[in-house]
């Protein structure tokens, strides 16, 4: 198995004030938020939450070795120091990814010849399947065409991209602003969902109950009955089908005000897949290009990811819990699988 190695820093880390500093001479506005955490506004709804130096608790020891029966396994925990660090407010909508698309006429990998699609829900066999035809502006045509009343509008966050699509979308921003625009690490995006408290959901450790996450609940049950991989919350109402517009479950937020770490879409990462170890890390990040990259947070028909409950959460299908990591190739893409972006500081190949 791959493991992880500490991150080296592509300079040294500017004191917070300096880097503040630094960061606002490229941003429209830099100001506090709610929860108190510096937020720097560079246009079209991109802002990104400054997050300081600091350390955590990686992965879950609750979680034994047969939760990977689904997805990789997120033990044994692990002391994870991070250097500071910049993290979306938000995934990537819709709206932000048309304008990149359209300033560079970027061809996504779902779209190019010779591929398979993304996996798209499917009505006849109550699942996801690979179908071509479908991509960022278009993986609800079906459920749209057969449920009018499920709409979906740039403010939702864009689907069906790739790990590499989300690369070239850093990549973009990077050539715009001159700043280290890249994916978060696995660890920085858990930290920046969980905080230091060691905490399940960005919230806190009390189950979803409706108003702080999109997932698999009675509105998502409504629609779509007896859906593959999917563990319904019943009595449980979020009010939306599929995605939701960014940001519109506030009493979810995390301990520094990011919004929808918790279902909504999953969200790939920097990492290639890499097992756990019960030792310390400073900036751990695995580098690998073995075409296996992480992914964190849940979608819009994952489960609530409960301990205890039947059917097993942790055990069949996929689950918002912050702890919750998922892996496929770079080059896959679902209607359910989003990104948020960073600026890091860590030393990435690409």
């Amino acid at each position: 198995m791959e493991h992880a190695v500490n991150g080296e820093l592509l300079q040294t880390a500017r004191p917070t004030e300096k880097e503040l500093e630094f960061v606002k001479s490229k941003a429209n506005r830099l100001s506090k938020n709610t929860s108190g955490y510096w937020e720097a506004d560079f246009g079209d709804g991109i802002t990104l939450i400054y997050v300081p130096a600091g350390s955590f608790t990686m992965g879950n020891n609750a979680l034994s070795e047969k939760v990977v029966k689904e997805s990789e396994p997120a033990s044994p925990e692990h002391r994870v120091s991070l250097d500071h660090y910049w993290i979306s407010k938000t995934p990537i909508t819709i709206g932000q990814f048309r304008k990149f698309v359209e300033d560079t006429k970027y061809v996504t990998d779902v779209e190019q010849k010779g591929s398979e699609g993304p996996f798209i829900y499917d009505f006849p066999s109550s699942g996801f399947l690979p179908k071509k035809g479908y991509y960022w502006d278009n993986a609800f045509k079906d459920v749209i065409k057969k449920y009018p009343e499920i709409t979906v509008n740039d403010q939702h966050p864009v689907n069906c991209v790739s790990w590499n699509d989300a690369i070239a979308y850093t990549r973009w921003l990077k050539s715009r602003t001159g700043l280290k625009f890249t994916l978060p690490t696995e660890a920085e995006w858990e930290y920046a969902a969980r905080g230091s408290d060691g905490r399940i959901y960005p919230w806190g450790n009390e189950a979803p109950d409706g108003k702080k996450a999109n997932y698999a609940d009675d509105t998502f049950d409504k629609y779509f009955p007896g859906t593959e991989q999917s563990i319904v919350d019943k009595g449980t109402n979020d009010g939306y089908a599929i995605t939701s517009p960014v940001g519109v479950f506030p009493e979810g937020k995390s301990p520094i005000g990011a919004l929808d770490m918790a279902g909504n879409v999953t969200e790939w990462v920097y990492d290639s897949f890499y097992k756990y170890e019960n030792k310390p890390m400073k900036n751990p990040i695995s580098l690998k290009d073995n075409n296996i990259r992480m992914m964190k947070a849940g979608f819009w028909a994952g489960s609530a990811g409960r301990s205890g409950a039947v059917p097993d959460e942790l055990v069949f299908g996929h689950n918002i819990r912050s702890d919750a990591r998922q892996g496929d190739d770079q080059n896959s893409a679902d209607d359910h699988l989003g990104f948020r972006i960073a600026i890091s500081y860590v030393r990435r190949d690409r």
